[in-house]
């Protein structure tokens, strides 16, 4: 199972990849929405961890569009703000959880775990 996770920080897009690659997972990274975009259209995909404060395209935006491409794809969002409204609109889209940073990490891989089983 693969995952794709998106986020600004290139600390946290590292460190997450180290726990979901020692949890078994093939994961790949992206620092921006159009990045994720080219990524999840070349790679095969199965859930999507993205931030949603991010410059350029926010993670609702980057899920409407990943929308376009897979209608079905599991999105995960994140987030260190207290984004109500982008959190309210991301959950509308169909987002399956907003986590809050800093992460609990055993929650975040039971979510993804749950996810892609």
């Amino acid at each position: 199972m693969s995952i794709l996770i998106v986020d600004d920080n290139p600390n946290i897009c590292t460190t997450l990849k180290d726990i979901f690659i020692a949890k078994g997972y093939e994961v790949e990274i992206a620092y921006s929405g159009t990045e994720a975009l080219d990524v999840f259209s070349a790679e095969n995909i199965d859930c999507v961890l993205t931030d949603i404060i991010m410059p350029c395209m926010n993670g609702v935006e980057l899920y409407r569009a990943l929308k376009q491409i897979q209608l079905d794809i599991p999105v995960v969002l994140m987030t260190a703000y207290s984004t109500g409204d982008l959190v309210q609109e991301g959950l509308r889209e169909g987002a399956l959880v907003v986590l809050n940073k800093p992460l609990d990490i055993d929650n975040l891989v039971q979510h993804i775990s749950a996810i892609l089983n």
